[in-house]
This record gives structure tokens, C-alpha cells and sequence, in this order.
């Protein structure tokens, strides 16, 4: 039988080989979405960065569902909360009833399971205890702003190095245009300069760059690297 670490490490590796899954993996995928608690988007991002979603959006998500009594669905976000905390990465999420010592696992999975069968009373006598022995541990591990701040300064290092990949790719553009207007002897149309270059727009969805001219033509370069000059309708005048 294939172990939950294992399962982990063969969906991982589909993924950043961008394989599609087969009818197993699909299985085994909702599996890890059950067993974590956690979005399928959250789960795919898992197994790809090795590292846990923010528990404080589950936390919020659980109490928001908790008060409009939809029970299921909060006990859900609420175990997905814990996983998130408790573990550093998805194989943890695998051992982690096995392992961990914390009495806040043993209620949240319990209330997980059965919260479609306890009375009214039940289930707020069990949903007040899980989240009061939640509170405590994530004041143990140093509260709910330290990991805001934490996951704030993982952004801004990601933004970071990405500022500077795409310095590097406008740097290699200029150089790019300048040919190709040079050798097209279109110099009256376009003025090239370090500042003339800030109103380049990344299209996230194309996968373009785009840049007008001071003369109201167009540079737009493509996701496969080409480098086209337009008239405002489009029309190509040189590519390179």
C-alpha cells in the first residue's frame, strides 16, 4: 500500500513536471484535500512550494461560516486551520494525529468527523473548547500578528526577486528595441531613453509587454520572445 508520503511526493513530482494526473492521482489528490482541510488550490500550491497556507485565513473563514451555522463547512476550514499551524509542510499534515501531543488535534479532528451528528449543544460545547485550545497554542507560537508578519515578509521577499527578474528582462528589451528600430531606420519614431522605459505594462493573462511611443506607435513583445513596432491599428511595420 502507498503511503501518504508517498502519495505526496508523486503528485509533487507530476506537478512540476506539468504531467496531468490519472484517475489514481485525482483519487489520492481529494484524498489530501480531505485529510488537510484545506482548497484544492491551496493543497496544489502545497505540494509544489513544499509549505503550509496561513492559518489565520482558515481561522477567519471558520468563525465567519461558525456564526451563520453552517457546521460542516466550518469544521472543515477550522481542521484546516490546525493542520495549517501545527505543520511546516504537507507530508506533516500525513503523521500528524500520530505524532502530535497537542489535545487541540484530538478535539478539532473529532469534531471534523462527527459534526453532522452532535446536537446543537454538543457541537458548541466542542467548537468552544477547540477554539479556546487554539487561541492558546497560537500564543505559544507567538500569536496571530507574528504570523501575519511572517507571511507578509515571505511576500515581500517574493516581490523582491521578482523586481529584480524583471529589471533584468527590460534591460535585455531595451537593447532588443534599439536594434530593431535601427535597422528598420525608423529613428524618427521612437526616442529611447532609461525613463522612457517606465510605462511599460506586464499583461499577466497575455503574457505580453507592451510600450507606446512617444509618436503613438506601438513595441509589443509576445510570450514567445518576438518583438513587433504597430501602427495604432495593429499592423506590423517591423518585427524582429
Amino acid at each position: 500500500m502507498t503511503s501518504c508520503e508517498e502519495v505526496v511526493e508523486e503528485l509533487r513530482a507530476k506537478l512540476l513536471k506539468g504531467e496531468p494526473f490519472s484517475k489514481t492521482d485525482e483519487h489520492n489528490f481529494k484524498e489530501l484535500c480531505e485529510l488537510t482541510g484545506w482548497t484544492e488550490e491551496d493543497v496544489r500550491n502545497a505540494l509544489i512550494s513544499n509549505k503550509t497556507p496561513p492559518f489565520h485565513k482558515y481561522f477567519t473563514e471558520a468563525q465567519r461560516l461558525e456564526l451563520w451555522l453552517k457546521k460542516e463547512e466550518a469544521v472543515r476550514k477550522l481542521w484546516g486551520a490546525v493542520t495549517a499551524l501545527l505543520c511546516n509542510n504537507i507530508k506533516e499534515v500525513c503523521v500528524l494525529e500520530a505524532v502530535s501531543v497537542e489535545p487541540l488535534v484530538t478535539h478539532a479532528k473529532t469534531l471534523y468527523c462527527y459534526a453532522d451528528v452532535l446536537s446543537a449543544e454538543g457541537f458548541k460545547r466542542r467548537w468552544e473548547k477547540c477554539i479556546k485550545l487554539f487561541n492558546e497554542v497560537v500564543e505559544r507560537k507567538g500569536g496571530l500578528m507574528g504570523e501575519k508578519r511572517a507571511e507578509r515578509r515571505r511576500k515581500l521577499k517574493e516581490i523582491y526577486k521578482h523586481y529584480w527578474r524583471v529589471r533584468d528582462l527590460l534591460e535585455e528589451i531595451e537593447t532588443e528595441i534599439e536594434e530593431l528600430v535601427k535597422e528598420n531606420d525608423k529613428e524618427d519614431f521612437i526616442r529611447y531613453s532609461e525613463d522612457e522605459f517606465a510605462p511599460l505594462r506586464f499583461h499577466r493573462q497575455e503574457l505580453e509587454l507592451e510600450y507606446q511611443t512617444d509618436k503613438g506607435h506601438y513595441v509589443i513583445v509576445d510570450k514567445n520572445g518576438g518583438i513587433y513596432l504597430c501602427e495604432k491599428d495593429g499592423k506590423i511595420i517591423a518585427e524582429r
